[in-house]
């Protein structure tokens, strides 16, 4: 991987492996930051890219699983999930007539490119609106495309990859959910396997998570036009080119490579660790489109693989499980080389083409570790202890002026017990709980700083 790494001029990396359901390998490459040159942690986070769309997929076929979503329901129109007077507009009337399967293979009709698609006009279309650049409103974004833009092709009759129709994704589970997308994917896929950093990203440099990687382009990279006003014209195009905080079911998460291997392993059709999609609907999202045959709902298909790639400045991304070999990875990098094909299938076959030749994986799963965040790490050693005198769970070592909140989930995912944390020590009462699993999730102010799953009695 360093070698890949250097050979392409990339900053840094982070690759993730499981085998039968426990994570074997996890692990930093490179730099998360040219100036600091904090090296890569396992628990680094970094833009996902168009992985975003898989879990986009998950979600929807969650709720196509409990009969909340038809999938071959239409999306707008008088009969449409997005029912909306305002949505009643458009220019093409076959807007109207697109569902919510065309949606997940991109046989919508949208055929957008990077300089036509709208969510590359949030500047634009926030002048038009009478907002402040750039709209952070996707209902904005829809209600000018509907009026603006016209399909490229009838619904169903062709196929064209469409980030567009990913965000427009992300309104429809609001709509059915009746929660915000991000929290609807948090609180009913990602917390009950344990998943708690996971976030919608941020555009600007100095928003981003204090675990999160920096992002960088080729030498000698174009800048791109700034989306906001009130700083330069002229940005990197990673940062200020685009509005992340608008496209997240498209390409908006951020992520750690091991967090993705858990969610793989939540919908990987192997029996060691329990699924969150029944097999039927596993089969459903997997089957290969009539106008694209290597691609599912959601994911690229092939024989018992199932993938996704991602790719924009500053991010280069992969997911893959494979059935039935039982091993899935996620390989993350936080620069896109400016030839990035070649990139793209070095790093791919560098760890597929192994897969088979291992003769012996091992028995060890880094899922059981404790997962601490690297500005804790450096000056501290978090313990939690277990008193059985006065049944409370105590948490030591942190720094001294550290403020947050410690919070007790059952294995489902619902908030159980909830206290303030101040200073280096804190302690929460147990005793109302039953024998069993429990998740701990330690945050700041700003994220969380740490989980560990443990066993009260």
């Amino acid at each position: 991987m360093n070698a890949i790494l250097a050979k392409y001029n990339v900053v840094g990396g982070q690759m993730a492996i499981t085998y039968q359901g426990r994570l074997v390998y996890n692990r930093g490459y490179g730099i998360t930051d040219t100036l600091d040159k904090r090296k890569v942690q396992p628990n680094s986070i970094f833009r996902l890219a168009s992985v975003s769309k898989a879990i986009t997929s998950i979600a929807v076929m969650k709720l196509f699983e409990a009969g909340t979503i038809d999938l071959d329901r239409t999306v707008l129109g008088s009969s449409g999930i997005l029912n909306d007077t305002i949505y009643q507009n458009a220019l093409d009337p076959r807007m109207y007539k697109f569902t919510v399967r065309q949606l997940l293979n991109h046989s919508a009709g949208f055929t957008f490119n990077f300089t036509t698609e709208p969510l590359w006009k949030t500047y634009e279309i926030a002048l038009a609106t009478g907002e402040n650049p750039p709209t952070n409103s996707f209902e904005n974004v829809l209600k000018w495309t509907l009026k603006h833009d016209t399909l490229g092709f009838s619904p169903g009759t062709s196929v064209f990859y469409s980030n567009f129709g990913y965000t427009l994704l992300g309104l429809v589970i609001e709509r059915v959910t009746g929660k915000k997308y991000e929290d609807y994917v948090r609180d009913s896929i990602l917390t009950p396997l344990g998943i708690v950093d996971m976030h919608e990203g941020r555009t600007l440099q100095h928003d981003k998570y204090p675990n999160e990687v920096s992002y960088y382009t080729y030498p000698g990279a174009p800048l791109s036009t700034s989306i906001f006003t009130g700083i330069p014209k002229s940005v990197p195009a990673q940062y200020g080119g685009y509005n992340w905080e608008i496209m997240t079911p498209a390409g908006g998460w951020v992520a750690s490579a091991q967090d993705l291997c858990k969610l793989l392993t939540a919908v990987d059709g192997i029996s060691n660790r329990q699924d969150i999609l029944t097999s039927a609907t596993q089969d459903t999202m997997t089957q290969k489109s009539k106008n694209w045959p290597e691609y599912g709902l959601g994911w690229f298909v092939n024989a018992d693989e199932k993938y996704h790639t991602g790719g924009i400045e500053g991010t280069a991304t992969i997911i893959r499980t494979n059935k039935k070999h039982q091993t899935s990875y996620a390989i993350l990098f936080n620069t896109l080389p400016e030839v990035y094909t070649p990139f793209y299938l070095e790093f791919m076959s560098m760890v597929s083409d192994e897969f088979p030749n291992i003769p012996t994986w091992p028995t060890l799963d880094l899922f059981d570790n404790v997962n601490v965040l690297n500005d804790f790490q450096d000056n501290s050693t978090i313990t939690i202890y277990s008193n059985h005198q006065d049944s409370k769970l105590s948490i030591d070592n942190f720094p001294s002026s550290f403020q947050g909140t410690l919070t007790v989930y059952s294995v489902i995912g619902q908030k159980l017990l909830q206290k303030e944390i101040t200073g280096a020590r804190s302690s929460i009462s147990v005793d109302m709980l039953p024998t069993g699993m429990y998740l701990l999730v330690i945050e700041n102010k700003d994220r969380t700083v740490m989980t560990r799953t443990v066993f009260i009695h």
